[in-house]
């Protein structure tokens, strides 16, 4: 994953095909149940805040099979030990746009990445009520 791209992707400055041949390889897996993420970072003194519409963005791209579940996990996971992309969490849809990307990152853990729950994340993403149920 080469956060440059991302960035270029959530700027509509490159399509999600684009986006996702970037991601392909980006994860390679250790063991049955570690994998490693390969990240390119950026180089900037700035950091790119992740909003709404970035979230909404690569849900819908999803959705719409523009970008794999594996896609979205990878984002997710580059998202997180990103020190270049950024949300504030100490407001209200900031944390909401934390609590995604984390449970996206960590599938295994809280919820399968499904059509059902990307639905429901999208949701929560508007609304702020989480309906995402473990099976």
């Amino acid at each position: 994953m080469t956060e440059s791209i991302l960035k270029e992707y959530f700027e509509n400055k490159i399509s999600s095909e684009f986006l996702s041949a970037d991601l392909n390889g980006s994860i390679k897996k250790l063991t049955y149940d570690t994998s490693q993420i390969s990240v390119v970072k950026m180089e900037s003194d700035s950091e790119f805040e992740i909003e709404k519409s970035h979230l909404m963005k690569i849900l819908n791209d999803t959705l719409n099979g523009n970008l794999t579940f594996d896609n979205l996990k990878t984002i997710a996971s580059g998202l997180m030990f990103s020190e270049y992309f950024t949300w504030d969490s100490d407001y209200e849809i900031g944390n909401r746009i934390a609590t995604i990307i984390q449970e996206l990152d960590n599938s295994e853990i809280f919820f399968p990445i499904s059509t059902e729950n990307l639905k429901l994340w999208k949701e929560y993403l508007e609304s702020g009520i989480h309906k995402l149920k473990r099976k």
